[in-house]
């Protein structure tokens, strides 16, 4: 029994290795911080309010922004697409 549950753990921190690489596209392009040049980022979102839609509180409506936050100088980019992954 605590092998198997030693191999779901195992299997479960595999599969999470590859997703925080740190390295993403957007448009295409790989994206490097503007600030110190550095390529690895962790990733957050935002919520983009408007005036309009917070004044009949319908904040909920609102777009998503996409963060990058850079994990060496911690500079944050903002994008209305999405980062892809590499």
């Amino acid at each position: 029994m605590g092998e198997v549950v030693a191999g779901i753990v195992e299997s479960f921190r595999q599969g999470f290795e590859g997703v925080d690489s740190g390295h993403f596209t957007v448009g295409g392009t790989p994206v490097a911080c503007p600030h110190c040049k550095g390529d690895e980022f962790d990733t957050a979102t935002s919520l983009l309010n408007t005036r309009g839609l917070s004044f009949l509180g319908l904040d909920f409506a609102n777009r998503d922004g996409y963060l990058l936050v850079c994990r060496k100088c911690s500079h944050i980019d903002w994008f209305l697409e999405e980062p892809t992954a590499l």
